[in-house]
C-alpha cells in the first residue's frame, strides 16, 4: 500500500463550524426553561375571602371620565377577581349602567 492512502483513511472529517455555537445555544436555552419552571410555579396559597360560594371583586365601583362629547367612545378596564372558594362563572355580557351627568 501507498503511504498517501493511510494518511486519507486515517484523518476523521473535519467537525462542522456551526456545532459549537449550537450547543452553547441550546444549553442556555434549556437552562432559561428551568429556571422560568422554577420560578413560576411559585405562587402565594390562595385563601378565599368567602366560604362556600364564588364572590367577585372588582377593583373599582365607578369611573368618571370627565367632559366627553357625544358620539366620542371611551373605554374602562375593570379587574374581576373571584375571592370566593368556588368556581366562578360569568355569563354573557356585564351590566353596565352610564349615568350622564349635568
Amino acid at each position: 500500500m501507498r503511504k498517501s492512502n493511510k494518511l486519507q483513511q486515517s484523518k476523521s472529517p473535519p467537525r462542522p463550524t456551526w456545532l459549537l455555537p449550537a450547543v452553547i445555544v441550546g444549553a442556555v436555552v434549556i437552562l432559561l426553561a428551568i429556571v422560568a419552571v422554577i420560578t413560576g410555579t411559585r405562587r402565594e396559597p390562595f385563601e378565599p375571602e368567602v366560604t362556600g360560594e364564588p364572590r367577585a371583586e372588582v377593583d373599582q365601583s365607578s369611573v368618571d371620565h370627565g367632559l366627553v362629547r357625544f358620539n366620542q367612545p371611551v373605554e374602562s378596564v375593570f379587574r374581576v377577581r373571584n375571592v370566593g372558594d368556588q368556581p366562578l362563572t360569568i355569563l354573557g355580557e356585564p351590566r353596565v349602567e352610564l349615568v350622564e351627568g349635568c
